[in-house]
């Protein structure tokens, strides 16, 4: 076996470690580009008809909001993630705030861990009514559910710069986490324009006027590059925290190069429900989602619902307690820096990583190319950093490592990943309510930045959704699985959805949904205000009424052309037969599907 190399730095033996949706901003946060999709990118792509370099397809945020008790402007504090694809040399990002903020890097499990428990889920189960026929099937499953569709540093104070004889001021310069990062100002626009150029920011013509209008607002600018020596792999969301009157996603500056449908999700965090100010906010028509699918039509109905509304229209997905979120990213004593410390070799560092649930962090596989660096020869086989780490132990008994440091390796996972956890699981803590918002808008549609404020009387909104397919047998007329079909919804309404058949064996046909298929998609839109129920500015509950009429009574006498008697228990029972039924129906369905 050939002999290792092993660099120990002073202190206990270490060993080394192992081992994002869009770019935004806030109004507060904005991020200017040239056509790469909230990034400044390094001059256009040479073919015209190629991909942006850089395609903004998302936005997510977190904000969570202080009030100030005597009444002043509130403290925001603004966890957003980045999604770059392109060079290091050409990163950057630029982002207006209302105030001096100060800066920090966050995780991207913050997103991951909220997006998982706030998803839209669509849950449907079997029922009867009556008494059924018995049928050739036993005991079976019913429906399943389905999904649809760190504390920041100071930023301190700074001098003045000139551009051509017109005043910048700098009010912080210097590194934070992966990010070379300046927070300017000026009242000039066109000294700002040419500080950015004249330090590597690109500034695009489209982007020009709105850089303009928003110094022309006082506004304060964010930029950021990477490090040199850093890669894109190392990028973190950036967390702000500063003074300012409301949350806001800049979508002005997004216009620029964003993708047709852009998914914009954000989270709220305050002590009641967070609601649009200047954009509407819609409720989805339950009667449109496909139920047989776990819901799998559900994005394309929000895309519906909010062109429908212009474009500038976000559903709450989720109101309710933040309790939901306790422990998500970190507990006391859940991740061992002692266990680190002790690892003697670096596969049994890269164990105890994987055993406390950090290898899929984004940011444990650049560590670990930096700390347990993979040998030469085995970068010249190709082999990919994943599955070099996952394996390790096998190349650590052939190969010679060399520049091994496990005590700054296990220094960096406590400060780049455990910490940035630690401090979002804070911040979620120490407010009492969440809020989930989302929408889909293209370019076209962002003519205005999107505000959102607190309202203290709306309820509730529960991100659990629910259905029965009730199997109506009659009087011994059909069984389970050939019985009419009645779609029941929580709020009480309920559609027929199939007709009956009197065949001796399942024949497992589809529901008709067809009938249901023209309603709108958008049930109600409101204008929210921070009391009340605001405005309604549309009201489709009559239409939407009328067209459940028509598709019940295109389904024949009743809505089922059959007579539907009680069951001999007197009232309604569970039949094992229309679980059987219903549930390998909905397999068939769902074969292949994946939720969105």
């Amino acid at each position: 076996m050939k002999t290792k190399m092993m660099k120990i730095r002073s202190g206990i033996p270490g060993v080394a470690a192992v081992l994002g949706l869009g770019v935004v901003g806030l109004c507060a946060l904005s991020s200017p580009a040239q056509a790469c999709g909230g990034l400044f990118c390094d001059g256009p792509p040479p073919d015209p008809f190629a991909p942006l370099p850089v395609a903004q397809n998302g936005e997510n945020i977190v904000f969570a909001i202080e009030h100030d008790p005597a009444g002043g402007a509130a403290t925001l504090t603004a966890h957003i993630q980045i999604l770059y694809t392109g060079s290091a040399a050409k990163f950057s990002w630029v982002v207006p705030v209302d105030s001096v903020p100060t800066l920090g890097v966050g995780t991207d499990q913050l997103f991951a861990s909220l997006a998982g428990i706030t998803q839209p889920v669509f849950q449907t189960t079997g029922a009867t009514e009556g008494t059924c026929l018995p049928d050739q099937y036993g005991q079976g499953p019913t429906f399943d559910s389905a999904t649809a569709g760190g504390r920041p540093t100071s930023a301190g104070t700074g001098g003045s710069t000139g551009a051509e004889g017109r005043s910048v001021t700098v009010a912080f310069q210097g590194a934070v986490g992966p990010f070379d990062t300046a927070v300017i100002h000026s009242t000039d626009p066109m000294a700002l324009k040419t500080w950015l150029i004249d330090n590597g920011y690109i500034v695009s013509d489209a982007a020009s006027a709105i850089i303009d209008d928003y110094v022309r607002q006082s506004k304060y600018f964010v930029a950021l590059k990477l490090l040199n020596g850093k890669d894109t792999k190392s990028i973190q969301p950036i967390v702000l925290t500063f003074k300012g009157n409301e949350a806001c996603v800049p979508l002005r500056l997004t216009a620029i190069a964003a993708n047709p449908d852009m998914p914009v999700r954000l989270w709220v965090l305050s002590d009641r429900r967070a609601v649009p100010k200047n954009f509407f906010e819609l409720k989805i028509d339950e009667l449109r989602i496909d139920w047989a699918n776990a819901g799998s039509n559900y994005g394309d109905l929000l895309k519906e619902a909010a062109n429908k509304a212009g474009g500038n229209a976000f559903v709450a997905e989720y109101a309710g307690t933040s309790s939901i979120a306790t422990g998500l990213l970190w507990t006391s004593g859940q991740f061992d820096l002692a266990s680190l410390r002790a690892a003697m070799t670096p596969p049994v560092y890269v164990q105890a990583l994987v055993t406390m649930g950090l290898a899929g962090d984004p940011q444990t596989l650049p560590l670990l190319a930096k700390y347990i660096p993979m040998p030469s020869e085995v970068q010249a086989m190709g082999v990919t950093d994943s599955f070099f780490y996952g394996n390790l132990a096998m190349y650590w008994a052939q190969y010679s490592f060399v520049g091994v440091d496990l005590v700054e390796l296990t220094n960096q996972i406590d400060k780049v990943i455990i910490q940035p956890r630690r401090q979002a699981q804070t911040m979620i803590d120490a407010h009492t309510y969440l809020t989930r918002l989302n929408t889909f808008i293209s370019p076209e549609e962002m003519g205005k930045d999107a505000f959102f404020t607190i309202n203290r009387d709306l309820g509730d909104v529960s991100n659990i959704h629910t259905a029965i397919f009730r199997a109506m047998c009659g009087n011994g007329q059909y069984m389970a699985c050939n019985a009419p079909i009645r779609m029941e919804l929580s709020d009480g309404r309920k559609a027929w959805v199939r007709t009956g058949s009197t065949a001796s064996t399942c024949n497992f046909r589809d529901v008709d949904m067809s009938g249901l298929a023209g309603l709108p998609a958008a049930e109600i839109v409101w204008q929210r205000d921070e009391t009340g129920e605001g405005s309604r500015v549309i009201d489709n509950t009559g239409a939407i009424d009328e067209g459940l009429k028509v598709n019940n009574a295109g389904f024949g006498g009743g809505g089922c052309g059959c007579r539907v008697g009680a069951s001999a228990a007197g009232g309604v029972g569970l039949s094992v037969g229309l679980g059987v039924a219903l549930a390998l129906w909905v397999g068939r369905r769902r074969r292949g599907h994946t939720p969105r």
